[in-house]
């Protein structure tokens, strides 16, 4: 069913209609009746009984409202203008870009009723994700079945040349453009007509193209034949990868698939193995932070665990540190999901989900390889975590992440996998809190270019928390203290944390107040040393 449009109409404009005689007292009568029969608008009312052009009541709005009108017949679209907008977009706000400025910084935008606040709010929103910036819009009332006549002439025509580049073509120049802009994802998400390809572009997903629904199928099955994944399978999530060299850069994408209501979400995680390996200095680590973390990887046992939400940079921080470390003397080895860059001189494992290895069972096979130091990529479940602290235990230095929220959280998080604390207590070196925080445009310094897509940002760095457990901590442990009580005594004691860290960045200029909060959040500041080991 089509959807209806609603035009606003007040007392003003039903003395312009019948002022200049587009409509007669009678049909207005009969119109106010039908309105009460099936409530709507009345100016809709009009339109549907065929008693004023739809056109000629857009020409009166825009003569009450001050509000140009935008005859669409006769003007050369701008497919680049039209198409920001994607086609589910333009229909439930019954609204089209047909002119842009100034490299899309001044738009165009006719609309079946642009004094709809909450429409134009909606716009603005959208635009201003998927151009970075806020661009300047103008307002045009027009038609409605032009703006209908419009998208599907020209999303056909769309589709028509999607059709002739081809599912092959399309998929190279997304992946190009990816690895260029620096992307470490890919999101195809499925709408109801529509496609929406965005990319994760410092921590934060940008909308970079929208197309068709139905190119979406050839898309789709050629991502899957590139992973290796069952094209006939739509209905269960799937994973796969494969490896391309583009822009001089060899990347691994790891391709995952998830069943929606609108068809297959696909998300592709981008690994360039080309890449340089960042020090520590590089990654935005103080140099009392990056002493301490030196120190303590020189230590022979015990627990290092480093938590933090999915994408704050703990396997770059990890690679960074066992560059540090002493390769040549002491046998590193690693179990990791992925393995996302090879490290010279580091026996590196790869875990697959599903696979024939566990965390669990390579950690005991690691055992039996002499390690001096075991990295492990997670610990997730009772028998890893068992297996971690009986290697601290027993003359080896063990690194895991662990899912917690903060440094605070990591004992009570291996505690509820089934770890006694009274074992635990004594064994933990130090727990490792990371963020990661978008850094200042060093070029613009936050008013918007080309090299920062507008956002005023570029590049990332790490927020680190680093909390040494000393003997009361490990008392606590043995106690089983709370997250909070523990928390607590950090904050007594001026144990610095990751706002602490924030604010030295803000006041060095690296990054911004309204960044800080976005990533960490409002809270007091401790100022304190890191012990010297």
């Amino acid at each position: 069913m089509q959807k209806k449009v609603c035009f606003p109409l007040t007392s003003n404009l039903k003395d312009l209609l019948l002022y200049q005689g587009l409509v007669t007292k009678d049909q207005l009568r009969v119109a106010e009746e039908e309105q009460k029969r099936q409530p709507r608008l009345l100016g809709q009312v009009l339109v549907d009984l065929n008693f004023i052009d739809p056109i000629e009541l857009q020409r009166i709005l825009s003569q009450s409202t001050g509000i140009p009108f935008q005859d669409l017949t006769n003007i050369d679209l701008e497919s680049e203008s039209l198409f920001l907008l994607p086609l589910e977009v333009c229909k439930r706000h019954q609204a089209i870009i047909f002119k842009s400025e100034q490299d899309h910084q001044i738009l165009s935008i006719a609309m079946a009723d642009p004094e709809n606040v909450l429409d134009i709010d909606t716009l603005k929103k959208y635009l201003h994700q998927k151009l970075g910036s806020q661009p300047k819009i103008i307002l045009f009332h027009t038609d409605p079945q032009q703006i209908q006549a419009v998208l599907h002439q020209n999303f056909s025509s769309l589709h028509a040349s999607s059709s002739r580049q081809g599912a092959i073509a399309r998929v190279e120049s997304i992946l190009n453009q990816a690895v260029q802009t620096g992307a470490s994802d890919i999101h195809f998400q499925p709408e109801e007509q529509s496609i929406t390809v965005r990319f994760r572009i410092d921590g934060l997903l940008r909308t970079i193209e929208t197309f068709h629904k139905q190119d979406w199928s050839a898309v789709a099955v050629r991502l899957k034949i590139m992973a290796g994944l069952d094209i006939a399978e739509s209905r269960r999530p799937q994973t796969g990868r494969f490896d391309l060299r583009m822009a001089g850069h060899q990347v691994d994408f790891r391709v995952s698939t998830h069943p929606t209501v609108f068809g297959e979400n696909i998300v592709i995680r981008l690994l360039d193995k080309s890449k340089n390996l960042l020090n520590l200095t590089d990654l935005g680590f103080e140099a009392d932070q990056i002493q301490y973390l030196k120190n303590i990887a020189s230590l022979s046992q015990g627990l290092i665990l480093i938590s933090g939400p999915r994408g704050s940079g703990k396997t770059t921080t990890l690679y960074a540190l066992f560059a540090e470390m002493d390769s040549q003397h002491r046998n590193i080895m690693t179990l990791e999901e992925p393995v996302e860059y090879q490290i010279p001189g580091i026996r590196q494992t790869e875990i697959h989900e599903g696979g024939v290895i566990t965390f669990a069972d390579g950690g005991r096979s690691i055992l039996r390889q002499d390690p001096d130091v075991i990295f492990i990529g997670e610990i997730r479940d009772e028998a890893t975590a068992k297996m971690a602290l009986r290697s601290a235990m027993t003359g080896h230095l063990v690194i895991a992440t662990v899912h917690s929220f903060d440094c605070y959280g990591v004992a009570a998080r291996l505690i509820d996998l089934g770890l006694h604390p009274s074992l635990l207590s004594g064994h933990i070196l130090c727990a490792i809190s990371q963020r990661l925080v978008r850094k200042i445009c060093t070029l613009c310094q936050q008013q918007g270019c080309p090299v920062c897509s507008y956002t005023g940002y570029k590049g990332r760095c790490a927020l680190v928390q680093i909390l040494p457990f000393d003997s009361t901590l490990h008392r606590l442990i043995n106690e089983g203290a709370s997250r909070s009580l523990i928390q607590q005594y950090c904050h007594n004691n001026h144990f610095p944390d990751l706002w602490h860290d924030g604010q030295k960045k803000l006041k060095a200029g690296i990054t911004s107040l309204s960044e800080l909060k976005r990533v960490v959040g409002e809270h007091e500041t401790y100022l304190a040393p890191l012990p010297q080991l």
